[in-house]
């Protein structure tokens, strides 16, 4: 049984992997409850959202219920035929308490995001 909550209100971009290499990221997260099954956002698999620097994703009513933690994930799929290829852009978990905020995310592929989101009980 769930017992907090994490909204995660919207996902910047500060740059992009590879910058210069390609225009943007395929951006997509997995997100894991309590170790229980991961689930991808947006769920419909090879979707993905766009991001170029300076954009802001707002995924729509993303909310994470959890007892001990929630781990979210970013990937990028540039080739969007097949998810075995995506790279792993970060990750950061939530645990009870953590409250309200934001996260930087840097990776050493010139990855580097910004996660907002509301600690809702």
């Amino acid at each position: 049984m769930s017992k907090h909550s994490i909204q995660v209100t919207s996902i910047l971009c500060n740059a992009t992997s590879e910058s210069g290499i390609t225009s943007g990221d395929e951006v997509y997260l997995v997100c894991q409850a309590d170790g229980g099954l991961p689930i991808r956002v947006p769920a419909k698999l090879n979707s993905s959202q766009n991001m170029e620097k300076g954009e802001t994703w707002h995924p729509d009513n993303l909310v994470l219920n959890f007892e001990y933690e929630v781990l979210v994930t970013l990937w990028d799929h540039d080739l969007s035929y097949d998810p075995n290829l995506a790279t792993y852009l970060q990750s950061t978990d939530f645990q009870p308490g953590t409250g309200s905020g934001s996260r930087r995310l840097k990776n050493y592929n010139g990855a580097d995001y910004t996660i907002s989101f509301t600690y809702i009980d």
